[in-house]
C-alpha cells in the first residue's frame, strides 16, 4: 500500500501514511475542510444520503467535495523545472 501523501510504500500495519510529517499534512487537510464547511452543507447530509437535502445543501457539499480535490492536487503539486 502506498502513502496517501506522498506515494511512497508503507511500512507500517493498518495505516494510510508513512511518516509524522504525512500524518500532520493529513490532519491538517481534514481540518481546513472542516473549518471552510463545517456541516458539508446541513446537520443531516451524513445521516440519510442526501434524501431530502436542499438544493443549496447538494451544493454546498458538491463544493466542499471539489475544495477537499484541490487540497489534495496541491500535496502532490510537483512542477517540472
Amino acid at each position: 500500500m502506498k502513502c496517501e501523501i506522498c506515494k511512497k510504500e508503507i511500512k507500517l500495519h493498518n495505516s494510510v501514511v508513512c511518516s509524522g510529517r504525512c500524518k500532520e499534512i493529513r490532519k491538517r487537510i481534514f481540518e481546513l475542510g472542516d473549518k471552510y464547511f463545517p456541516t458539508k452543507g446541513c446537520d443531516n447530509c451524513w445521516g440519510d444520503l442526501h434524501q431530502g437535502c436542499s438544493e443549496q445543501c447538494k451544493k454546498e457539499f458538491g463544493e466542499s467535495l471539489k475544495f477537499g480535490r484541490d487540497l489534495w492536487d496541491l500535496i502532490h503539486y510537483n512542477p517540472k523545472p
